[in-house]
């Protein structure tokens, strides 16, 4: 069950992705060394990218690589996500189906 005293920015960015870009595979995997939680996303063969919540924005990175920033606000940063890995994004907040 939920609480929402857990609710933060990664499940933010997680419901958002979820939302906005339904295609995508996004989950909340605890990091093994820090015990923070980072988000994985991946699409089709792409991916995997791990984005997280750092400071005053989210983050992402593929791999090993070097953390790029992404906007603060979840909207704006689950756009980027689902662009960086070549997938659309849903114009409307009404849920799939009922346009």
């Amino acid at each position: 069950m939920l609480n929402l005293d857990d609710w933060g920015p990664v499940e933010q960015l997680v419901a958002t992705i979820r939302r906005r870009a339904p295609q995508l595979a996004a989950s909340i995997v605890p990091d093994e060394e820090t015990g923070l939680r980072h988000v994985r996303v991946t699409y089709r063969h792409d991916g995997p990218l791990e984005a997280r919540w750092h400071s005053a924005c989210y983050h992402y990175r593929r791999g090993d690589g070097l953390w790029k920033a992404l906007p603060a606000d979840a909207e704006e940063a689950a756009n980027a996500l689902a662009e960086e890995l070549g997938a659309g994004t849903s114009t409307t907040d009404e849920p799939p189906g009922t346009a």
